[in-house]
């Protein structure tokens, strides 16, 4: 069973997140900031929903922090409301598997783990 982590500061994101995914059949972890996120236990075949802005490390950060891992690095996709083409392509060229902007379709979402799970991690 796939693993989504969702890092989001907001507690109503993360809820809604994790009501959709869980009657689709994924395992979800949640994390409220980016150094729960880095503190917790991801591992490779996750795939992480990343929030842009968040206090303290914020998600470019984070991202960098776990595409650093190489080959153990999960696939993450940026979920955020940093709708400009310029933090689309930060995230991008750092290794994120996709970015989609707030407010989001949950059938995006879904769709964009489901064709995360099925690329193998590119090497940055």
């Amino acid at each position: 069973m796939t693993r989504v982590v969702v890092v989001d500061d907001s507690f109503a994101v993360r809820s809604m997140l994790r009501t959709v995914l869980l009657v689709r059949g994924y395992d979800v972890l949640e994390a409220a900031d980016g150094q729960e996120a880095l503190a917790a236990a991801i591992v490779r075949d996750d795939v992480v929903l990343l929030d842009v802005m968040m206090p303290g490390i914020d998600g470019f950060q984070v991202l960098r922090s776990l595409r650093a891992r190489g080959e153990d690095a999960p696939q993450v996709i940026m979920l955020t409301a940093k709708a400009g083409d310029g933090d689309r392509a930060q995230a991008l060229a750092h290794g994120a598997a996709g970015y989609l902007t707030k407010p989001f379709d949950p059938d995006d979402v879904v769709a964009m783990i489901e064709r995360a799970v099925t690329v193998p991690v590119a090497p940055v």
